[in-house]
């Protein structure tokens, strides 16, 4: 559906306003700078879809009778009405272009506050209610344009929120293809971290057997075929019930005699405690790709601070997880998001954009 109607809005950007398509392309992708620098001057109109989520407002509740006082009667719940927001810009090489394509595409959508039936193709031409929409409105405008665009690595554009309401019946209705689906079935396996098991974790022993002492062998699985090779490594467990083997990361077959019984468990080796944390290191460059001495670089929520050195450099002991940097130099400030995953890990950050006055009070 969404194909659809991104095919609906070209045909009325292109049929309304007479947008000739040999001369001015009309683009649904992601507006970053890969994206950009691939334009080579040529005039384009995009139409990012960068939200959707539920008009509450229009929800009815409860339950709608169908075929009232006949056999066929039934139940059904009331639709669900779905916003859609696309962010409109346009990318020319003169600002004055850019001007006159971004009025035009908004006098075309301002003219059609419902979408012409003429306009809807495929899984569109039965939709059952009027498709509106509104354009340049407050409550469709991004919240910090400055962040979204910084987010994309690319310079701040005038644009207009474009806003589609959907409405989409509760019950499964058969479709003319089937839907993209992962394949597939996973099954969380036992971890042990730099080759450290617990015995109580890892098997179920026998009510009341000791878990000191216990001979524990493992042997890797071929990740092909599953098959188990010769004993890689073996330890005897701590009066705690902990066990250390020396093990490459990987798939092992764990095999132990624990109070008379012979177990097994198939358990998966992680290098290092992925859970505890690991080094997270960035560095810190202007637009012109020059590193930024002394930068007063923050973790929001963890009250950790560092300065990054001369060629840009910093670095935190992170747990793996999602965190907001915050970012000071000279009296202005700028704040990223990053994410820390199990494996060590670097990316480049650009600091530029609109400057802020700095503000030191609690981030929320």
């Amino acid at each position: 559906m969404l194909n659809d109607l991104d095919e609906a809005i070209k045909q009325l950007l292109v049929q309304s306003d007479g947008f000739d398509p040999g001369q001015v392309d009309i683009s649904f992708e992601i507006p970053n700078r890969e994206w950009s620098e691939k334009l080579n001057n040529r005039p384009t109109i995009n139409c990012y879809l960068f939200d959707i989520h539920e008009r509450r407002a229009l929800r009815e509740e409860g339950w709608q009778l169908e075929g009232r006082g006949t056999r066929g009667s039934a139940r059904r719940s009331p639709p669900l009405f779905f916003e859609l927001t696309y962010l409109i810009t346009a990318w020319t090489s003169e600002v004055a272009d850019e001007h006159y394509l971004l009025w035009q595409a908004l006098e075309a959508l301002m003219d059609h506050p419902v979408i012409p039936a003429g306009f809807l193709r495929g899984a569109l031409a039965a939709h059952p209610w009027p498709i509106h929409t509104s354009v340049a409105q407050m409550e469709g405008v991004l919240k910090s344009p400055g962040e979204f665009w910084t987010a994309l690595e690319n310079q701040l554009k005038p644009s207009l929120t474009y806003v589609v309401i959907l409405g989409r019946e509760r019950q499964a209705r058969p479709t003319d293809a089937p839907p993209v689906l992962s394949t597939g079935i996973r099954l969380r396996l036992p971890e042990a971290h730099g080759g450290e098991l617990r015995l109580g974790q890892i098997f179920r022993p026998p009510a009341g057997a000791a878990l000191e002492g216990v001979v524990v062998s493992a042997r890797p699985l071929d990740p092909k075929t599953g098959a188990a090779g010769p004993v890689a490594a073996s330890a005897t467990s701590d009066a705690e019930g902990v066990v250390r083997l020396a093990l490459a990361p990987g798939r092992y077959r764990v095999e132990a005699e624990i109070g008379g019984q012979a177990s097994q468990r198939t358990v998966i080796v992680r290098g290092g405690d992925a859970r505890g944390g690991g080094r997270y290191e960035d560095v810190v460059r202007d637009q012109a790709g020059q590193p930024i001495p002394d930068v007063l670089v923050e973790v929001e929520g963890l009250g950790l601070r560092t300065t990054s050195d001369t060629v840009g450099r910093f670095g935190f002991d992170l747990a793996p997880g999602r965190y907001w940097l915050r970012f000071q130099l000279d009296g202005h400030f700028e704040r990223r998001p990053v994410a820390v995953r199990a494996e060590h890990y670097r990316f480049t950050l650009e600091l530029g954009g609109v400057p802020s006055a700095v503000d030191d009070s609690p981030s929320t």
